[in-house]
């Protein structure tokens, strides 16, 4: 039996129970080990195999529901849909919890490091003053298991995360929360912007797309208390890569 101790071993201890769960449940998916078209063992069965509560199976099963991998059928139980996600629909980004669930299920390869005095229009987008030196890193991200790259990420750091990245070559959870825990900061605002863009020649090249490509570029304003910008990340997605859902209710 899997108990707490040793998923938080396996996946690390800031990644929150149920998406260790439901990582551990993919990849027996994935793996074959729970066929298409099985039943999950009910709840409170796979609650005791995995040494968790219930509460954290009920959730680790709705992240698998959201990306199509389970489905629940009354009267019948918890059936295996598909052996693999719906890349393009795992981008949920209604709160804190859906971008953390993001990152975790992707890798962010620094390919690019360093400290960049920002001026002119950058200084004008990011929403700092001129001169300001931040920490600029950039590079690919792929989700787990996934050859090509997704998306092309690039990240200007307020210097107060300095220690956060100095040693940091790849990243596979959220970088505000690691600031979060390092710094003692706590990001209250997340600001979000998406824009359809012609991909420039250089990502193009980076996600090995024709030149002219187009694209989504999703901006990320992440404040502290006092609206103190401590990250802001730019996501350039090529077109078929990437799809937007969100659900919307009637009142």
């Amino acid at each position: 039996m899997t108990t707490d101790q040793e998923l938080d071993q396996e996946t690390g201890t800031s990644t929150p129970l149920y998406l260790q769960v439901a990582h551990r449940l993919e990849r027996q998916i994935v793996s074959g080990e729970r066929a298409v078209g099985s039943l999950l063992p009910p709840e409170a069965e796979l609650a005791v195999q995995l040494g968790v509560s219930r509460h954290t199976v009920r959730q680790a099963i709705a992240q698998l529901r959201k990306r199509g991998m389970l489905a629940a059928r009354k009267g019948v139980g918890t059936r295996v849909e598909a052996a693999k996600p719906d890349w393009r629909d795992r981008f949920r980004n209604d709160s804190r919890d859906d971008l953390f669930e993001f990152a975790s299920q992707s890798e962010f390869f620094i390919h690019q490091k360093e400290r960049r005095e920002v001026r002119g229009k950058t200084a004008a987008e990011i929403g700092c003053r001129p001169g300001k030196r931040l920490i600029y890193m950039a590079g690919p991200r792929h989700f787990i298991g996934e050859p090509a790259p997704f998306c092309w990420n690039e990240v200007y750091l307020d210097p107060i995360a300095q220690e956060v990245v100095a040693e940091m070559t790849e990243l596979r959870s959220s970088l505000f929360q690691l600031i979060e825990q390092r710094t003692g900061e706590r990001i209250e605002e997340i600001q979000q912007e998406i824009r359809a863009v012609q991909i420039c020649p250089e990502v193009c090249h980076e996600l090995n797309r024709p030149e002219g490509t187009i694209g989504l570029r999703i901006t990320r304003r992440y404040l502290a208390s006092g609206g103190r910008l401590l990250e802001y990340a730019i996501q350039t997605s090529p077109d078929d890569a990437f799809a937007y859902r969100t659900n919307l209710s009637a009142e």
